[in-house]
């Protein structure tokens, strides 16, 4: 029994020198870094665990958060974090077999992509449910690459998946805003573009650059920012990097706001409109710079330590002042004067990179471990609110600004009958829906009105059948209308009634009916078509169609001003079909 206790202590250090020797050569920190400024690494990461069948990211509640973030040697290096308010304390740099060496992977949440997660529910926060919120917070994380919805009162999360993760556009995402058209966009860091969704979580695919991704333009964007209509968006790779590039309302490059490199801008993440001036962050020139409102340097705003500033997002307080995430070693939530002047460093919680302020004073913080409410007097942890993914920008969204937001509108034919159905995700003032139709899309008719749901945030349905449509091809459109009088119309849709399958009379509406009527009728097949209408005795009244017609969908009015009210019947008569009804004119 003493040789064996003897031999124990020579077997830990065999093993720590065994998995010394095998750890990547990457610093913890200097993985954490890497992967900030150059995303690609981690795409590079995932895909090499991938193809041998690893994680790419693995969550033990309380424990441990790990997330592949680059490769050595054909292998994807993790990162591992084992305390999540302070990464960089006690964090380092693993490979995979050391990884299950240490940690029972039974008891943990583990994600190996393309939307395979073991124990997917592990650790999942609460969630306070509130459907019919107006103004609440869009959290961005890139573990999962999705948008959580939060309290903006609170900082509670109440979705969980507001926007869903999309594999197609979002690879890192960053920020989530609303956009001034009452939908939401995402910058994507990988995926080097602007993607746009709507407000129940629909992909619409790339908003900016408008044709698709352009890495001559954008390339490794972080945060953006909406000024009026014009987009701003940073830029820190590429052909255009260390700008500020400026799209228009639909998405076109108009060129670049802040030009390339003006005053030093090295690294952009974070773009913070004030009154007379503009800030912007940065992960790579130690500073934040000011420009003036049309984009032209001024000065730094403030400079931090060269050796560790890493500056992303920015919030404006009530008081002014500004509140910085600090990626860096040694940073956390960096406070400065309206000046720039540093007034303290709150840096319990670090490798911070989203910043928010909380009507009750304390801040919202994210970093690479979660989101997290802290204390603003000493930046103590009040609550870890989201554990185990990789948190990003945190961004106001209030629903009572949005107009009427139709998130689909279609046509299809249905017996015959042309029958629209469209959904808005949210109202605001909506008197209802003119519905306007056209046979060339040029010139368009009024056919119908619907009444909307004046102001709400929930999803509504409405349908209209139009049924005077006869064959051939149709365009509708919606004319949307407040009740102060302003209008917006929708897309277009079209439908084809094509040639009608049977012979056929239909009834005529409205019926009883004074003074006029309309008779519908269906021809299969071209014709020789009479359509006649008798009164009870069998005595013609009048001949409303004697003529040779071409199949289709026809229409005709008959106006009864001259008849004596009392039961008629109309009979369609074709070269083998005929068909009577019985219609009642009350005067």
């Amino acid at each position: 029994m003493k040789k064996l206790c003897t031999l124990i202590p020579f077997l830990l250090i065999f093993i720590s020198v065994v998995f010394a020797q095998d750890r990547p050569k990457m610093t913890f920190a200097e993985l954490l870094y890497a992967a900030e400024q150059n995303p690609a690494l981690k795409f590079q990461a995932r895909d090499a665990a991938s193809e041998q069948n690893l994680p790419w990211s693995i969550f033990i509640p309380n424990e441990v958060f790990i997330e592949a973030l680059a490769v050595e040697k054909g292998n994807p290096v993790y990162s591992v974090i084992v305390d999540f308010i302070n990464p960089y304390n006690g964090g380092y740099t693993a490979f995979y077999e050391e990884i299950i060496s240490k940690y029972d992977l039974v008891k943990a949440k583990v994600n190996y992509g393309h939307g395979r997660i073991i124990n997917e529910t592990l650790g999942s926060p609460r969630i306070i449910e509130s459907p019919e919120a107006v103004s609440f917070l869009l959290f961005v994380e890139s573990t999962n690459d999705k948008v959580w919805a939060l309290d903006a009162v609170t900082g509670d999360v109440i979705n969980a998946s507001y926007i869903p993760p999309d594999a197609v556009n979002l690879s890192t995402p960053i920020q989530a805003r609303l956009t001034p058209a009452g939908k939401i966009t995402i910058s994507d860091q990988l995926t080097d573009g602007v993607y746009l969704y709507d407000t129940t979580g629909t992909a619409l695919g790339i908003f900016a650059p408008a044709g698709g991704v352009n890495t001559s333009i954008l390339d490794n964007v972080r945060g953006h920012i909406y000024r009026g209509n014009d987009l701003l968006v940073t830029v820190a790779s590429g052909t255009n990097a260390d700008c500020i590039a400026r799209f228009d309302a639909s998405g076109n490059y108009t060129g670049n706001f802040i030009a390339i490199g003006a005053g030093g801008l090295d690294g952009p993440w974070d773009i913070l409109f004030r009154t007379s001036d503009v800030l912007v962050s940065t992960d790579a020139s130690d500073a934040i710079h000011r420009y003036d409102l049309n984009g032209t340097y001024l000065d730094n705003f403030y400079v931090g330590p060269s050796t560790s500033a890493f500056f992303e997002q920015m919030v404006e307080l009530s008081n002014l002042n500004i509140a910085v995430a600090d990626f860096g070693v040694g940073g956390g939530i960096r406070v400065l004067s309206p000046t720039g002047t540093l007034i303290t460093v709150l840096g319990f919680v670090t490798a911070n990179r989203g910043v928010y302020a909380l009507p009750n004073g304390n801040y919202l913080t994210t970093n690479a471990a979660g989101l997290f409410e802290v204390n603003p007097v000493d930046g103590d942890t009040v609550r870890q609110i989201i554990s185990g993914v990789a948190g990003r920008f945190i961004s106001p969204f209030d629903r009572s600004i949005i107009p009427v937001e139709l998130t689909s509108f279609s046509a299809s034919v249905l017996d015959g009958q042309v029958q629209l159905v469209w959904k808005t995700a949210t109202e605001k003032n909506n008197s209802g829906f003119v519905i306007e139709r056209s046979t060339n899309n040029l010139s368009y008719e009024r056919i119908g009105f619907v009444e909307g749901m004046g102001t709400t945030t929930q999803t509504t349905s409405y349908s209209f059948f139009d049924k005077s449509a006869l064959s051939g091809k149709y365009y509708y459109r919606l004319k949307q209308v407040d009740y102060n009088g302003a209008f917006e119309y929708s897309n277009v849709v079209e439908v084809d009634l094509g040639i009608p399958q049977k012979f056929e009379l239909m009834q005529n509406y409205p019926n009883p009916f004074n003074p006029s009527t309309v008779i519908t009728y269906t021809l299969s097949a071209n014709s020789l078509v009479t359509l006649k209408v008798y009164d009870v005795l069998g005595n013609e009244v009048s001949a409303l169609v004697n003529q040779f017609q071409p199949a289709g969908s026809y229409q005709v009015t008959l106006n009864a001003n001259n008849l004596a009210d009392g039961v008629y019947f109309y009979t369609l008569t074709t070269d083998n079909f005929t068909s009577t009804k019985k219609m009642i004119l009350l005067k």
